[in-house]
């Protein structure tokens, strides 16, 4: 029996060992400090390396999992920082920079859900830190919490919550983030407070040419350039959706204006380019295109439509030439 209860003791004994209940000793410090020390080094794998054992070995001590969690986030990996940092944070509630760093795993991760409870206290135990600040604003944005993102948006630009300034400021999120339904409520809102907000139509206007609504937008765009004639981009999209409409005179026109007021404009030299090629002016189209590969050498679209300009007048060489340029431009884009 004396032999039995010495047996059963020595089992407990083990299997508190192997779940971790001993009490840390020398060498689990020396492995918490040597990975302090590697990861000062940027050695990351090291960091890993050095605390996995422990982990496992210790799983209810907040310290390795705590340095585990921070390397796996360093190293950009989401799910393994997440992974230990939720076990940390568990273990040791209280550790600000565990419950900081889960909370940007969560929002790296794009789980919004997770991440905003986390965030709203790391954005309050440092309020001057606009890293948090920001990352809990798009958190609110990803949310659908348009009013909370808007707060926390005008919050970091230093403009109250409630101006019409605002509301422009987050429409101008949302559209980035593609909520352009949102943005545009957002925008109209503003426009009622104040109707003179300096480019609030032109913005109404993108909104509606990203929805296809052409004409919507040229009403929008003639209301801005109406209030604020010099605004290039403005007349820019007055020459697109005259062009697109085949009103080639009136696109001219619109981007004559544009390249007037922003000399540097790619954009608009391309565009009234393709107007005076539609007309058969092919010496004008000749001069924007050149003039927008001294702004821009390595600008696909300029070097393909000087091709055809080359070959409509009869310049085989010279179009050849482009050709092999807007090819080799075209090869190098990133692949989406």
């Amino acid at each position: 029996m004396r032999r039995l209860r010495c047996g059963l003791g020595l089992l407990l004994w083990s299997c508190l060992v192997s779940f971790g209940q001993e009490p840390p000793g020398a060498e689990y410090r020396q492995a918490l400090k040597q990975a302090e020390d590697l990861r000062a080094r940027g050695d990351l794998e090291g960091v890993v390396r050095a605390l996995l054992p422990w982990a496992e070995k210790y799983p209810d001590r907040a310290e390795a999992q705590h340095g585990l969690g921070l390397a796996y986030f360093q190293r950009n990996d989401f799910a393994g920082a997440i992974r230990h940092l939720s076990i940390a944070l568990k273990l040791d509630p209280a550790r600000q920079q565990t419950l900081e760093s889960l909370a940007m795993a969560y929002y790296f991760s794009n789980r919004s859900a997770d991440a905003l409870p986390l965030l709203r206290q790391a954005a309050a135990k440092n309020p001057g830190d606009t890293y948090f600040g920001y990352a809990l604003a798009m958190t609110h944005v990803y949310a659908h919490d348009w009013d909370a993102a808007r707060r926390m948006l005008a919050q970091l630009f230093d403009i109250p919550p409630d101006s019409p300034e605002a509301l422009v400021l987050t429409s101008d999120f949302l559209v980035r983030e593609k909520f352009t339904a949102e943005a545009e409520k957002l925008l109209l809102g503003a426009l009622k407070k104040r109707p003179d907000l300096p480019d609030i139509n032109y913005r109404l206007a993108l909104i509606a040419l990203t929805n296809g609504a052409q004409p919507e937008a040229l009403l929008y765009l003639k209301k801005q350039v109406a209030a604020h004639p010099a605004h290039p981009m403005a007349w820019h999209y007055l020459g697109y959706i005259y062009t697109r409409q085949g009103k080639l005179d009136e696109a001219i026109r619109c981007l004559q204006r544009s390249i007037w007021l922003n000399l540097r404009s790619t954009e608009s030299y391309i565009l009234i380019a393709e107007a005076y090629t539609q007309q058969g002016k092919h010496v004008e189209a000749e001069q924007a295109l050149q003039r927008a590969l001294e702004l821009a050498p390595q600008n696909y679209e300029a070097h393909f439509l000087l091709a055809r300009i080359y070959h409509k007048t009869n310049r085989p060489e010279l179009a050849k030439r482009e050709m092999a340029i807007a090819d080799k431009l075209r090869a190098s884009e990133p692949r989406p």
